[in-house]
């Protein structure tokens, strides 16, 4: 009887080992085909856009499904929204109220606020770091810049400027500034001339004074930053020698963007109902005429937003309207109406259906994920239930019947 149990565990054991390297090669080939299957991570530029959020629609944001070309829903927001910015992954929506005196933080997907900071001064611009995780936040009724955590909306630091906000944006370490310099620099523009923060210590680097009152500032890939006045003129800056010379003037020039790709600076400009289209500028050396091609439109550009793939563009007009652009095809896409004053327009892509909150989560959401984890268990689970089933279900009857002979 111990003879035959032994012979019996021994071949247990024997088919197990047989066992273990089909299941291994099945894992592998499940893990591959996850690995494949899985989405992408979104890239820290965002890579190509699925949505437009537009602030200060008649709704408080409207939300434009960009292969659709409709205004697939809206965001309900208590006051009127200025500015608006969007994480890299399309998850959170950070927003600017400056009747209510703060910044929210948004589910992109729901439109439910994460987090709020109250801040006195009427705060109206924003500049994102994910790197660092911090929100720059700034407003024309304050001297100072609030670095906010994206996460908790707690504040991390602050920057005190000579005069009211006007602008914030950002000059990034091997993007925007000389080799050796390392920490992320803060741009902040003031009705007297420019503030310039180390954005990791909060300690001031430099005041540069201007002729005329800055206004829109915007800082592209490469060594310039353009500043907008409100005297009607386009500056731009040396972000290493701090060189300046005169773009282009005679308009009322508004929130600029830029195209990641080619550098071009794109600026509505009110006065004229166009958006302006700038050659990358290099301080020092010649530059082309400006602009180097205009857009017309019926009403006033108050903002634009470019892709990161610059293909598309987003221009918010007087009158509730924006209109989408085919940059390479220098044509209008088609115009939609969202009501309202739209001040601001930011892209990006779908927020992720795995919600990190319970503000974030909705029914499809929670539904496909159920689906999608219930299938990876079956996938997981079925074929081990199966060869170890096969396996032994031989191994006991071949025991069986050696005894028999």
């Amino acid at each position: 009887m111990r003879q035959q149990q032994t012979r019996t565990f021994s071949s247990n054991c024997l088919h197990l080992q047989k066992t273990f390297p089909p299941l291994v090669c099945i894992y592998g080939l499940l893990l591959c085909f996850l690995l494949v299957a899985a989405p992408p991570q979104a890239r820290a530029d965002g890579g190509a856009p699925n949505l437009a959020y537009v602030a200060g629609s008649a709704a408080g944001i409207s939300v434009i499904d960009v292969a659709q070309k409709t205004v697939s829903r809206t965001i309900a927001v208590k006051s009127d929204p200025h500015a608006v910015l969007l994480s890299p992954d399309g998850r959170y929506l950070y927003v600017t109220e400056p009747q209510q005196g703060r910044v929210i933080v948004l589910a992109a997907g729901t439109g439910n606020t994460i987090c709020t900071a109250a801040l006195p001064g009427q705060q109206q611009f924003l500049a994102l770091d994910v790197n660092s995780s911090s929100l720059y936040i700034g407003g024309s009724g304050n001297d100072r810049v609030t670095a906010l955590d994206t996460g908790n909306c707690k504040s991390k630091r602050t920057f005190e400027a000579p005069a009211p906000i006007t602008g914030v944006a950002l000059a990034l370490p091997q993007i925007n500034l000389a080799d050796g310099q390392e920490d992320t620099q803060l741009w902040a523009t003031t009705t007297r001339g420019i503030a310039i923060f180390n954005a990791q210590n909060g300690k001031s680097l430099r005041s540069i004074s201007l002729h005329d009152e800055p206004r829109a500032l915007a800082i592209p890939p490469g060594r310039t930053a353009y500043i907008t006045t409100r005297q009607g003129n386009i500056t731009a800056i040396d972000t290493n020698s701090y060189q300046e010379t005169n773009v282009m003037a005679g308009g009322s020039y508004g929130p600029m963007d830029f195209d990641e790709s080619t550098g071009e600076v794109y600026v509505p400009d009110a006065r004229h109902d166009q958006l302006l289209v700038l050659s990358p500028v290099v301080v020092g050396y010649k530059h082309p005429h400006e602009p180097e091609r205009t857009w017309d439109f019926t009403s006033a550009p108050q903002s634009v937003a470019i892709t990161n793939d610059g293909q598309l563009g987003f221009v918010a007009l007087a009158g509730g309207q924006v209109s989408m652009l085919d940059l390479p095809g220098k044509q209008v896409v088609v115009n939609l109406h969202v009501g309202g004053s739209p001040r601001f327009i930011i892209t990006g892509l779908y927020p992720p259906l795995a919600p990190l909150n319970p503000q974030e989560a909705t029914l499809s959401g929670i539904l496909i994920t159920i689906g999608a984890d219930g299938l990876i268990a079956v996938m997981l689970i079925a074929p081990t239930v199966y060869f170890l089933y096969r396996r032994f279900g031989r191994a006991r009857r071949k025991a069986q019947e050696k005894p028999a002979q």
